[in-house]
């Protein structure tokens, strides 16, 4: 019977050189081989990120029969399968599978099946080669007799404002794969949504469709995409949001629609998602599924190294269990395919709240689908940290999670004040005076309702910039920096008690503070510093690691009081329409992401038509 490919041995390029066991690891070994006695030998081992294949999730969402390991190969070598599962008492058990010895011709591939597959987080493949012989490695892939239950296409959307050298590699890489793999041709496409209008495409680009699009944000962006691949004249079954400020792996898109293809019926509806990377330490595991966490998310898996094979299989297990509707799973706009109905998905659009939260509302819409990360699918991309600004995080996280809660979280109305609560305190005790001012400006919109939708984004950012400038000052003390990145206030657990009383007085007695020396100084970053940093000091030195700038933040009473008051008193107000709000959010969802409210929205110009367009459409 023919074989299937479902997943290909990909082989590092000359650039992932720094980052070879990703792919694939080496190593040298005298011992006995070809019946030569002992002899030294290379051995290239498959246990890898990219490069092993995960049966135990491959058999439980897809229907398939058998496994087989395929390999052409020329010269004389030896295999071995190893299986792996994870154990909470020996961290790993490994199995082998298959051993052998071949002679391969280089033209006919060699088909090894697996034995009971299914019951394997792991499967991985070791060669063995005599050193100093004729040996080439052609291909390999992870292999099946069974037929595919569907034949899926799939459209990439990617949004970007003027970030050209990103999006140009990606469009270039894209392109090149492509050209390279005719039997993809006619089922994936990408498509660019310009919210800069300031891209153009080659002559050459035959598989890329550009969309100029006004500067309507993440949200406005994906939209527009999924407007237009629902309305393409091809036909998709799927779609990929994936960010502008990546570096892909093309083969992850391969590998999404072969998945795709292999979902029994149960499943089709799964989402896929890509794990991030991060682009600066390309071993370095970021995220690949997030869960709720009070007002925001957070990963599922914490940072990975993935040269380590165990920590592989750490990331790569993930209970089904979670996927229920009460359990509120996030899968990140990075990299995200799902189902599409193109008939059905125009009017059911994403939200327009332009940045921070778009993707978590996707998701939970979806509560309830599986969400299938599988290693060897992913992108590289920036992590998060130092990235937030006090904006995002302070405002349109309060404002945007606020809604989202209240439509997806039974519990929230009793949640909320002390989430909101316990957030002010952290920004009060850490002296970020400014993050406070923006959050109470976020609260003051809350109460808007989602009339707020209708506000002009850019005056908005433009009056939240005013009140987020800082005075920032350059600083050239590299030690500083580095030291600054390395310190750990939160080492002092045996202090606790001390600080708690410490904080009581701080905020009881203000007049203890006069008793601190003037100079007495911490120093910090300004990535979510450790409230113990400021405790016992009057004032504490903030440093901006990616731009070497730092301000300090300073103690004052009178200040806090007058914040602290505002933002109660906001609170209150929140707490007391809540049923109000709730009940407008609901009766608005729905025409708020139409097709017929995001075309009229994304053509208009100015803001009187946005807002024209919102009031006939009954918000008030």
């Amino acid at each position: 019977m023919d074989k299937n490919l479902l997943s290909r041995v990909v082989m590092p390029e000359a650039k992932d050189k720094d980052y070879r066991d990703l792919f694939f690891r080496w190593s040298v070994q005298e011992t006995g081989a070809f019946g030569k006695g002992i002899t030294t030998l290379n051995e290239l081992y498959f246990n890898t990120w990219m490069n092993l294949f995960a049966p135990e999730k491959w058999f439980h969402y897809c229907a398939l029969d058998n496994l087989y390991l395929g390999l052409k190969v020329k010269g004389l070598f030896c295999v071995e399968i190893i299986g792996s599962n994870r154990n909470v008492a020996f961290n790993r058990i490994d199995e082998r599978l298959f051993f052998s010895e071949f002679s391969g011709n280089g033209t006919d591939t060699v088909y090894i099946p697996i034995q009971n597959p299914q019951k394997y987080d792991a499967v991985y493949f070791i060669l063995r080669y005599e050193k100093n012989t004729e040996f080439e490695f052609l291909t390999a892939g992870w292999y099946t007799d069974t037929m595919p239950q569907f034949e899926n296409s799939l459209a990439i959307v990617t949004c970007t404002y003027k970030r050209e050298d990103y999006i140009y590699k990606t469009i270039s890489m894209f392109e090149e794969y492509l050209n390279q793999n005719p039997k993809l041709q006619d089922r994936i496409r990408l498509f660019v949504i310009d919210n800069g209008q300031t891209l153009s495409l080659g002559e050459n680009c035959k598989y890329t469709k550009l969309f100029y699009n006004m500067n309507a944000g993440g949200a406005g962006g994906f939209g527009r995409g999924l407007i237009e691949v629902c309305k393409s004249k091809e036909t998709y079954t799927r779609c990929l949001f994936m960010d502008d400020d990546v570096e892909i792996l093309p083969e992850s898109f391969y590998r999404t629609l072969i998945l795709a293809d292999y979902l029994k019926p149960e499943f089709s509806d799964s989402f896929i998602n890509g794990a991030m990377l991060d682009i600066y330490n390309r071993h370095v595991f970021f995220e690949n599924l997030g869960m709720r966490d009070g007002l925001w998310v957070r990963p599922y898996h914490s940072e990975a190294n993935l040269f380590d094979y165990n920590e592989i299989l750490r990331v790569n297990q993930i209970p089904y269990s979670i996927f229920d509707k009460e359990r509120k799973v996030h899968c990140g706009w990075y990299c995200c395919s799902f189902a599409i109905d193109q008939k059905q998905n125009l009017n059911n659009l994403p939200l327009p709240i332009f940045i921070r939260g778009d993707d978590v509302e996707w998701s939970w819409r979806n509560a309830g689908k599986n969400f299938i990360s599988m290693n060897g699918i992913c992108i590289w991309h920036a992590p998060f940290h130092y990235r937030v600004s006090k904006v995002v995080d302070n405002y349109y996280l309060v404002r945007n999670m606020f809604l989202l809660n209240t439509l997806y979280t039974e519990r929230f109305r009793q949640e909320f004040p002390q989430l909101l609560k316990d957030s002010f305190a952290y920004l009060i005790s850490s002296y970020d005076y400014v993050a406070a001012r923006i959050m109470i400006y976020a609260l003051n919109d809350i109460l808007k309702g989602i009339g707020v939708y209708s506000e002009n984004p850019v005056e908005i950012m433009q009056t939240l910039n005013s009140i987020a400038q800082e005075d920032y000052r350059d600083t050239d003390d590299m030690y500083l920096l580095f030291d600054v990145r390395n310190k750990d206030y939160r080492g002092f657990g045996t202090r606790k008690l001390i600080n708690k009383t410490i904080k009581f007085l701080y905020r009881k007695v203000p007049s203890c503070k006069c008793r601190i020396k003037r100079n007495s100084m911490n120093h910090v970053a300004d990535w979510h510093p450790p409230i113990e940093a400021f405790l016992v000091k009057k004032q504490v030195r903030v440093y901006n690691l990616m731009e070497h700038t730092y301000t300090t933040r300073r103690f004052d009473f009178k200040l806090e009081k007058t914040l602290t008051k505002e933002f109660h008193e906001k609170l209150e107000k929140i707490v007391s329409r809540y049923e109000e709000l709730e009940k407008e959010y609901k009766a608005g969802f729905k025409t708020i992401t139409s097709y017929d409210f995001w075309r009229r929205y994304l053509k208009s110009r100015n803001l009187f038509i946005i807002i024209s367009i919102l009031y006939s459409l009954n918000f008030k």
